[in-house]
């Protein structure tokens, strides 16, 4: 059965540009990071706005999401966070401090997660995503986070655009802020090949690489150019990275070498996975469905008929396969291999 077919469309309509400002800009200027001067009184500080609940959150344009022990949880614009228990089929929204667009989430535990997004900011969760606090906020950066990974419950890195690399040892109480290049390229997602190496995509072809959990970085000699958007940790030595124009490289020795992967579509690929029985799923623009069963060595695209842009994929905890899209969210039902 067709897995670009059997999705049955949403209506609600957002357009595509949206999709593709938010996953490669963020915002719409850069600007220089220094701190806004100090208010001179308490209620002159700046607040973040907490989100708006909205009765069709689950058709809006969502970005990301991740498994928290049998729960979904995903995350999109205006700070839209959502829960589902019964693996994709039914959705609801929580409450979020801030509305600032997220654009990724991660569980370290089934209980314990973080999520990211425009003004820099960074969630916590400390109950499956019920309830959040913030952790960071700093909407005057003009720089968004595209990207987390927690290794454990201290220790966890976040990514953003120009360059942006936030880093915390207590859980995300304090963050501090690093360099790991000297361009201000965008970082747009970070993996974790093995226990200690760590992977980061982005902008301008960029490869980072850390061989100690990201106290050191190396940048990769990259084959291609153009930006990354998203990489697949498939061994400790295995990985995809993929984005502009249906660009999909493979290394088998951790970067040394690489691989380019025929896709078929000149598309914008935004993310994937790697599934529990080993396949590999790729999701982009204009409805591109790209499935390997040889561990990303080839692949066999599909295309939806109403060429909806797809940000991102989730296997479900029943085998089901969750898509995040530009028009909410869309699943597919567990099938054989």
């Amino acid at each position: 059965m067709s897995l670009a077919r059997t999705i049955a469309p949403t209506t609600a309509p957002l357009a595509a540009l949206l999709l593709a400002a938010t996953l490669l800009t963020g915002s719409p200027a850069h600007a220089q990071t220094a701190a806004a001067p100090p208010a001179d009184t308490e209620a002159e500080a700046p607040k973040p706005v907490p989100a708006v609940m909205a009765r069709l959150a689950a058709r809006s344009l969502l970005l990301d999401a991740a498994r928290a022990g049998d729960r979904l949880v995903a995350v999109g614009e205006r700070g839209h966070i959502l829960l589902s228990d019964d693996s994709g089929r039914t959705w609801r929204q929580v409450p979020a401090p801030a509305n600032s667009a997220l654009t990724a989430v991660t569980f370290v535990t089934p209980k314990e997660g973080w999520a990211v997004g425009h003004d820099a900011v960074i969630l916590h969760t400390a109950d499956a995503g019920e309830t959040w606090t913030i952790q960071h906020w700093a909407p005057e950066l003009e720089m968004p986070l595209m990207d987390v990974f927690f290794d454990s419950a201290e220790h966890g890195i976040a990514v953003g655009a120009y360059g942006l690399y936030l880093e915390t040892n207590d859980g995300g109480k304090t963050w501090e802020e690093r360099s790991i290049q000297e361009e201000e390229n965008h970082l747009n997602a970070i993996v974790a090949p093995s226990a200690d190496t760590r992977l980061i995509a982005g902008e301008f072809g960029g490869i980072h690489f850390s061989p100690d959990r990201g106290e050191t970085w190396t940048m990769l000699d990259s084959p291609y150019e153009g930006s990354f958007f998203h990489a697949i940790a498939l061994g400790p030595q295995e990985f995809l990275v993929l984005g502009l124009q249906g660009h999909v490289f493979r290394t088998e020795d951790g970067g040394q070498t690489w691989t380019q992967v025929e896709t078929g579509t000149t598309a914008g690929l935004m993310g994937g996975a790697r599934l529990s029985d080993g396949r590999v799923i790729l999701v982009g623009a204009s409805g591109n469905i790209l499935l390997s069963t040889d561990g990303g060595r080839s692949f066999e695209r599909e295309q939806r008929d109403d060429r909806i842009a797809l940000a991102d994929v989730v296997e479900a905890p029943d085998g089901g396969i969750v898509l995040l899209t530009e028009q909410g969210i869309l699943n597919q039902p567990a099938q054989p291999q």
